[in-house]
């Protein structure tokens, strides 16, 4: 059994859920709080002739509920707000940066992240220009100043990035980072030096995995910085996507943990290891 089979066994009621405005602004409001019918009214601008009959409808669906004048959600109701609501904001999301997810690969993110995607709703794509072709980068470091807590994971390396990390770890901010096998072996190579002055800090700590990773993502205490691979297989470093809406940097967060609880420590003694 899949999607494709259960739909015959849904389509009415997606059907139900997707051909009245009416409907759909009820059950996203009462989410938040119980709403009498003059509540509602002034709210949406409808007329109680039309907002009676759908309260009715959903009442004898089971989705709503009545207590006195106040109108509330079932717990059945409760999933069917919180379908439309994610719903709505995948799509705004995607029809907002639709350019941005046509020309980058999404099928390396985990499927239980990708369908929490509308978690991005309130970002922003940050680009870089003819005029200036480091910007993206460069607002990227800008808002790394004054972060108390950073988490990256990263298959890709920026020449600047080990001293930058080095200057937040100096700066007392808690610094965990993830880099993939070979990104790790190239800081070995090229920056062994400032490995070797952080890697016993209390407040940092370095991993490495060997799954493939095509996103690079850092989360901070203040925002999320989202980059991906071009559908032609090179990373894109031109592009990012930026949220410092709490939802985003949750998201974040929970794909951070996927990935950290699946990477292996990287000690002093591997620094060390020809």
């Amino acid at each position: 059994m899949g999607a494709e089979t259960d739909y015959d066994e849904v389509k009415d009621e997606l059907k139900f859920l997707s051909t009245s405005g009416v409907r759909v602004k009820i059950l996203i409001s009462l989410n938040n709080e119980n709403l009498t019918t003059d509540q509602l009214k002034d709210k949406f601008g409808y007329r109680t002739s039309t907002i009676l009959p759908v309260l009715a409808e959903l009442k004898s669906k089971n989705l709503i509920d009545q207590d006195n004048r106040d109108y509330g959600l079932t717990s059945l109701g409760k999933f069917y707000s919180l379908l439309l609501i994610n719903n709505i904001e995948m799509l705004k999301m995607l029809m907002d940066h639709e350019t941005f997810w046509l020309n980058h690969e999404v099928q390396k993110i985990p499927e239980p992240f990708l369908s929490r995607i509308g978690s991005l709703n309130n970002s922003q794509i940050v680009g870089d220009t003819s005029a200036n072709p480091f910007e993206t980068h460069e607002k990227f470091v800008g808002m790394l100043e004054g972060c108390h807590v950073v988490r990256g994971v990263s298959p890709i390396l920026y020449p600047d990035y080990p001293d930058l990390f080095k200057r937040l770890i100096n700066s007392k901010a808690d610094v965990w980072l993830l880099v993939t096998r070979e990104v790790f072996e190239l800081m070995r190579v090229k920056y062994d030096d400032v490995l070797q002055d952080v890697i016993n800090e209390p407040n940092f700590s370095l991993r490495t995995t060997r799954d493939e990773i095509r996103t690079a993502f850092t989360i901070t205490d203040k925002f999320l910085s989202l980059g991906l691979y071009r559908t032609d297989g090179r990373y894109d470093f031109g592009t990012d996507l930026i949220s410092e809406d709490a939802a985003a940097i949750e998201w974040g967060n929970a794909l951070f943990e996927y990935y950290w609880k699946q990477s292996t420590d990287v000690t002093l003694q591997d620094l060390d290891c020809d």
